[in-house]
């Protein structure tokens, strides 16, 4: 596997050793990479490029190592960048930091989840970019782009996201079998992606919840009652979810959840607007069973 499109992804750790990953881990983290390229594609090209991942087979015992290709016919970018040998397929990989270059993942690093303090577009396609207590970097206008969308930044937390499961230590990133970029567990909270909306504010309750309506798809959000209002609600428990997924929590009018429920709160012109997110479930209590006396 030389290809110059092909690399891979690793996640390692003392579960991994068994040589299983939890699905519920996995199939999120692979979505979110396929989210990555489909939005950095028309941020890197300046027409479309069509280029689309796929997975290629040759999964690793001892680490969990997925092999991924970005394919499309090579010829249709060629001409793109400057100069007659440039790569197309070669500069989408160094620009996201796939190539080991210092790219997307590198950068996002470096930020520690912090915005930059100092942001200054240059003459050339270059932007000069410093966050606070660093140097400055000359970085390429696209890939301050890149760094700046917030779908994008929502999926590299994804993909980063299974090092928070216990077992799961390492991500790497493999390209022409050498590895371009390591994260480890206690590097998650640099890959959050920052707030969406200017503003915002986050407030986390213990509370009870009144079930209204529950969703048996994992990412389907949940009609709740706080004994004021209605509201839709994510749940981002995933101990939970799979005991709802298996069966194993079932459930009847009248129920009430024990929770933590995190509250997202922006302005938006001129409304305020809110965001609900179960972030733990403590307790489920069922509705006490009615007896028929007659």
């Amino acid at each position: 596997m030389d290809d110059k499109n092909i690399f891979s992804i690793v996640y390692d750790g003392e579960d991994i050793a068994k040589g299983s990953i939890d699905a519920h881990a996995l199939a999120p983290a692979l979505m979110a990479l396929v989210t990555m390229v489909d939005e950095s594609n028309p941020i890197i090209f300046p027409e479309p490029s069509g280029i689309s991942l796929r997975i290629r087979s040759g999964f690793e015992r001892g680490s969990f190592e997925i092999f991924l290709e970005l394919s499309n016919a090579y010829n249709i970018f060629v001409g793109l960048f400057s100069g007659p040998d440039a790569q197309a397929m070669s500069a989408f990989l160094q620009i996201t930091g796939i190539a080991g270059m210092f790219g997307l993942f590198q950068l996002i690093r470096k930020s520690k989840g912090r915005k930059p303090v100092e942001v200054t577009f240059e003459k050339t396609e270059k932007v000069k970019i410093k966050f606070e207590g660093e140097d400055s970097d000359t970085i390429d206008r696209k890939l301050f782009t890149l760094f700046s969308n917030h779908q994008i930044r929502k999926a590299v937390e994804q993909i980063i996201q299974p090092l928070s499961r216990e077992g799961i230590d390492i991500f790497k990133i493999r390209s022409k079998g050498k590895d371009t970029f390591t994260a480890t567990k206690s590097e998650v909270p640099f890959f959050m992606a920052p707030a969406e909306h200017e503003g915002e504010t986050k407030s986390i309750v213990d509370t009870r919840l009144l079930i209204v309506s529950p969703s048996f798809h994992q990412y389907n959000k949940w009609r709740v009652s706080d004994g004021n209002k209605v509201i839709f609600a994510s749940i981002a428990d995933e101990k939970f979810m799979e005991l709802v997924q298996i069966g194993v929590e079932a459930f009847s009018k009248g129920d009430v959840l024990y929770v933590a429920l995190q509250t997202t709160q922006w302005f938006e012109k001129g409304y305020l607007k809110a965001d609900y997110t179960i972030i733990k479930v403590y307790k489920h209590e069922h509705a006490p069973q009615q007896v028929n006396l007659l």
